[in-house]
């Protein structure tokens, strides 16, 4: 048990405490929240509401839900413990069927996201706000970023319209980091993140932040990322491009928002995140500028 506990611990992007414990003969994680309450409640609602959708691979759901606790200073979630190929793991150590059947189910979720969708406007001035309260908590860490200051700017003056997209939920955080694949073919999500711009447009940057630049292993050894590369070249969602040519402006303005919107969180000593970030925005504004 102290070794599972240590594992997910470990595995958890969330900042959340994280336990197993048996309960009445099954497994039981405890996650427990102290900041943000009322966003990570919503997000708990927003796991709790997802209605599973079978695909030709996986039958995609959300870890189940089994009971909530609330109050002023904490929030209390319990959900039983799902063994299968999860996070980073999937990369590296997933084969090439399990890339294929990936690829297919991801390709699904996203089509059906944005079936289910509304067309709508999300004004561009929710976007200048959040670029605005990016930098004030970047105050002190600009040393860790040299470029990141022209970039905003650079982004800043390409954020001059509206954005016309699909309206609608979405998960919010969807990397592989928040996904698990079981032995059942069951394609299970969790770790569902309340956001600004409620659009399947948000799932499609977030995936891009790990089939493209490879976020949730990047920390692993050189080979385990190589691998890693490899699986992603193989699982890549075809509908990303789709969606690039449909929204182009909208997919660079959210790409770059969800990818400024890590930096304020990293650590001064986390080196591989700061040389991952300093790597990756480069590439995300050339999409903007040329």
């Amino acid at each position: 048990m102290y070794e599972i506990n240590n594992k997910i611990q470990a595995a958890s992007h969330s900042g959340a405490k994280l336990r197993v414990e048996n309960v009445n003969n099954e497994y039981m994680v405890i996650k427990t929240i102290t900041q943000s309450i009322p966003r990570n409640y919503e997000a708990i609602l927003k796991q709790q509401q997802f209605l599973s959708l079978p695909t030709p691979t996986y039958t995609i759901s959300s870890i189940p839900v089994k009971n909530v606790q609330k109050d002023d200073s904490r929030l209390l979630v319990s959900m039983p413990y799902i063994e299968g190929l999860g996070g980073e793991q999937i990369a590296y150590k997933g084969s090439k069927a399990v890339a294929k059947n990936l690829k297919q189910a991801l390709n699904f979720y996203i089509i059906n996201s944005i079936s289910e969708s509304i067309d709508g406007t999300y004004p561009i001035s929710g976007v200048i706000n959040k670029i605005s309260d990016i930098k004030l908590k970047l105050e002190g860490k600009w040393v860790q970023f040299p470029n990141l200051k022209r970039y905003i700017q650079e982004y800043e003056a390409y954020c001059v319209s509206d954005l016309k997209l699909p309206l609608g939920t979405c998960h919010g955080d969807l990397t592989l980091s928040n996904i698990k694949v079981t032995e059942d073919n069951r394609l299970m999500l969790f770790d569902f993140l309340e956001c600004e711009i409620n659009s399947p447009l948000q799932d499609a940057a977030k995936l891009i932040q790990d089939f493209e630049y490879g976020w949730s292993f990047r920390k692993e050894k050189e080979s385990a990322r190589i691998k890693g590369d490899i699986f992603c070249e193989f699982a890549k969602p075809t509908f990303l491009s789709t969606l690039k040519r449909l929204y182009p402006y909208e997919m660079k303005v959210i790409e770059m928002l969800t990818l400024l919107r890590i930096a304020p969180y990293i650590q001064e000593h986390d080196t591989i995140t700061i040389e991952w970030f300093n790597r990756v925005i480069t590439q995300s504004i050339k999409k903007i500028t040329g």
